[in-house]
C-alpha cells in the first residue's frame, strides 16, 4: 500500500525518538501505533441469524474450510481472520485479560463451538486463495439468536467500530424475528459512514432482483438498517460452496478506494501525533528542569498544589451529577411505564375503535406499542442528553477556570514550564481527537491492570479517530454521549421487538371471544415492563461508563500535571540541553514538516 509508505517512514523516526525518552508508557502505546502503521487494515464484520451460512462465506476465501460449518449454531465467539500470505498459519485465543494462547486446530474449534468463560474471541491468520485479499481482517459472528451475553458486549464494541458490515440471510429461511431484532439494533447503533452489504446466501440458480422474496428480503433489511443497501445472491453449488467471489471482489475494491486509503492513513498519522505529542511533553519537561534551580523543585509543588487540590471536588462535582441523572431518568421511566400501559389499556377497550379482533392485535404488536415507547424513549435521551450536556459545561468551566489560574501562575514564577503546560492542556482538554485517543489508551491500560500490551485483546480500537468527535465545542454532543443515545435507543428498540414477538404465539387467544381484550392487555402490558426493565438497565450501566470515563479523564490531567512538575522519574537522565533541544526539533519537524511533506 503505497499510500501508507509515508507513515511507515515517519514511524521509524518516531521509534528513534520513543527509545531516546524512555518511558515505558510511551513506549508500549507505541507499540500498538506501530502494529497498526505495519499491518493497516479495514474490518468487516460478518452479521446474521445461526445457519445462515456466514462461516462458509469466509471459507470461500480459503482454498479449505478454516472455520466450522455445519446446519446446526456452530460459532459461539467471535472469530478474527486475518489474511496474510506471507505469514505462516496460526489459530490464536485471546482471552479477556489479553494473553493469547497459540492452539491446534483440534482446540481452536472446540472453542468455536464452545467457547470458555476467559475467551475473548479467537484469531486465524493465514493465505487466502487470492493474495489481493492480503491484509482483510474480517469478523465471523455468533448468530444472534446463540449468542450469549458475554459475547454479546463484546459484539457491540466490535459493530460500531466495523467500516463493513455484511448482513448474511439465507434466502430458503429468510429474516426471521431474530433478524428484525438484531437489524434493528445495528441501525440505530452504526454511524452513517458504516456500509452495509446484504449477502442473501443458498440461492436458486439465476435468481434476479424481481424474484418475490428478494425483495421481500431487500425491504425489510433497508427499513431496519436506514440505508440503501447493496445485495449480492450467492448461489451453492452441489457440494455447498457458495460462489461469493462477487461480494469478496466488491469489498476489496471499496476498501482499496482512494478516500478509504486516505482516511485511513490520516488516522494513522493522528495516532503517530499523539505520541509525538507525549514525547514533546517530557522534552520540554525536562528542559524545564534543568533551566530551574533543584531547590525550585518545591516552589513548584507550591505552585501547583491549589491546581491539585480542585480534583476531589471535580470527581464529587461528577459522581453527584451522574446519580442525578440516574435517579430522575428511573422516575421518568417509571412515569413511562404507567402512561404507555393507560394509553393502550385505553385503546384495547375502546370498542368503537375496532371492528375486528385480528386488526386490534395486529395495531398492538406493528404500530401502537412500538410507537408510543418509542416517543418515550426519546423523551427519555432528550432529558439525558441536556443533563450531561450542562453538566460537561459545569465540570469544563470549573476545569477551565483554575487551569486559567494554573497558567498564569507559571508564566510568572517558573516560565519554563510554559510549554509543559501548553502541551499537556491541549491534549487533554484543547484537542479532541488527542482527547479520544488518551481514552483508547486508557482503556487498553485498565483491561491490563495498568500496562498497555503488544497483543491488547481491543487493540481493534486503535482506527476511527477522524470525525471521532461529531462536535468539538464544550456543551455540544461528543462521541461517549453520541454513543450513549444510540445504545438507549437500540436497547429500547430491541427490548420492545423482543418482547412483541410473544403476539404472535398468541393468535389463538382471537378465537375466545369473550376474554381476547384481556389477553391482548396482559401481554402488552408485560411486554411494556419489560421494555422499561430493559431501558432502565441499559441506562444504568452506559451512564456508570460514561461517568468513568469522565472522571478517568480529569484524573488523567491532574496526574500529569503533578508527574511533570514533580519530575520525579528518570527519563533523559544522562542527555545533555544541547541534546533535548536538537529532538524537540526533530519532534517539531516530525509534527509538522514531514506531514505536510507526505500529503
Amino acid at each position: 500500500m503505497d499510500i501508507f509508505k509515508s507513515c511507515v517512514d515517519r514511524q521509524k523516526r518516531i521509534d528513534k525518538v520513543v527509545n531516546i525518552i524512555g518511558n515505558d508508557y510511551i513506549s508500549a502505546k507505541n507499540i500498538l501505533v506501530k502494529e497498526r502503521i505495519i499491518n493497516p487494515a479495514h474490518y468487516v464484520v460478518m452479521l446474521g441469524e445461526t445457519s445462515s451460512g456466514k462461516s462458509a462465506l469466509i471459507n470461500s476465501i480459503f482454498n479449505k474450510k478454516v472455520l466450522v460449518e455445519s446446519v446446526k449454531p456452530t460459532t459461539g465467539v467471535i472469530t478474527e481472520i486475518v489474511i496474510d500470505s506471507e505469514a505462516k498459519e496460526c489459530l490464536i485465543a485471546v482471552n479477556n485479560d489479553s494473553s493469547v494462547e497459540f492452539l491446534y486446530k483440534d482446540k481452536f474449534e472446540a472453542l468455536t463451538v464452545s467457547p470458555d468463560e476467559k475467551l475473548n474471541r479467537l484469531k486465524y491468520i493465514g493465505a487466502s486463495k487470492n493474495s489481493k485479499y492480503n491484509g482483510m481482517r474480517l469478523f465471523d459472528t455468533p448468530g444472534y439468536g446463540s449468542l450469549i451475553r458475554e459475547h454479546e458486549e463484546v459484539l457491540k464494541e466490535f459493530i460500531p467500530e466495523s467500516d463493513f458490515i455484511v448482513y448474511v440471510v439465507s434466502y430458503r429461511v429468510g429474516l426471521g424475528d431474530d433478524d428484525f431484532q438484531f437489524l434493528k439494533y445495528v441501525g440505530e447503533i452504526i454511524n452513517d459512514n458504516v456500509e452495509v452489504i446484504l449477502a442473501i446466501n443458498m440461492c436458486p440458480i439465476d435468481v434476479q432482483d424481481d424474484n418475490k422474496r428478494i425483495k421481500e428480503i431487500r425491504k425489510s433489511v433497508d427499513e431496519c438498517s436506514h440505508k440503501d443497501v447493496k445485495a449480492f445472491f450467492i448461489e451453492s453449488n452441489s457440494e455447498k460452496n457458495p460462489k461469493a467471489n462477487k461480494l469478496w471482489d466488491y469489498i476489496y475494491e471499496r476498501i482499496n478506494e482512494i478516500n478509504k486509503k486516505e482516511e485511513l492513513s490520516e488516522t494513522l498519522k493522528n495516532y503517530q501525533d499523539y505520541i509525538l505529542g507525549e514525547c514533546e511533553i517530557k522534552i520540554n519537561s525536562k528542559i524545564a528542569n534543568l533551566e530551574c534551580e533543584k531547590e525550585e523543585v518545591e516552589k513548584r509543588i507550591n505552585i501547583i498544589k491549589e491546581f491539585l487540590d480542585k480534583k476531589e471536588s471535580i470527581l464529587e462535582n461528577i459522581d453527584v451529577g451522574f446519580a442525578n441523572i440516574k435517579v430522575k431518568a428511573t422516575k421518568l421511566i417509571d412515569k413511562a411505564d404507567m402512561k404507555v400501559k393507560e394509553a393502550i389499556t385505553e385503546y384495547i377497550y375502546d370498542e368503537s375503535k375496532w371492528a375486528m379482533k385480528e386488526e386490534t392485535l395486529a395495531l398492538m404488536q406493528h404500530y401502537s406499542v412500538p410507537k408510543l415507547t418509542n416517543e418515550e424513549t426519546e423523551n427519555l435521551m432528550t432529558y439525558i442528553e441536556d443533563e450531561i450536556i450542562s453538566l460537561d459545561r459545569l465540570i469544563n468551566n470549573i476545569l477551565n477556570t483554575e487551569i486559567t489560574k494554573l497558567e498564569n501562575k507559571v508564566k510568572i514564577n517558573t516560565p519554563s514550564y510554559t510549554k509543559v503546560m501548553e502541551g499537556i492542556i491541549e491534549k487533554h482538554i484543547g484537542d479532541t481527537v488527542k482527547q479520544a485517543m488518551g481514552e483508547m489508551f486508557r482503556k487498553a491500560s485498565k483491561r491490563n491492570n495498568g500496562k498497555v500490551r503488544k497483543n491488547n485483546a481491543y487493540m481493534k480500537n486503535l482506527k476511527k479517530i477522524t470525525n471521532v468527535f461529531e462536535k468539538s465545542s464544550i456543551g455540544e454532543t461528543s462521541n461517549n454521549l453520541n454513543h450513549l443515545l444510540k445504545t438507549i435507543k437500540a436497547t429500547s428498540v430491541k427490548g420492545i421487538t423482543e418482547s412483541l414477538n410473544v403476539f404472535t404465539d398468541s393468535i389463538f387467544f382471537l378465537y375466545d371471544s369473550i376474554t381476547w381484550q384481556k389477553k391482548i392487555n396482559e401481554i402488552s402490558m408485560e411486554a411494556i415492563d419489560n421494555w422499561a426493565n430493559d431501558l432502565e438497565s441499559a441506562i444504568r450501566k452506559y451512564l456508570g461508563e460514561l461517568k468513568e470515563t469522565n472522571k478517568e479523564e480529569v484524573i488523567a490531567l491532574f496526574n500529569e500535571i503533578s508527574e511533570e512538575f514533580n519530575q520525579s522519574e528518570k527519563e533523559l537522565e544522562n542527555i545533555s540541553s544541547e541534546e533535548l533541544i536538537r529532538y524537540k526539533k526533530e519532534i517539531e519537524f516530525l509534527i509538522h514538516k514531514c506531514l505536510l511533506i507526505s500529503l
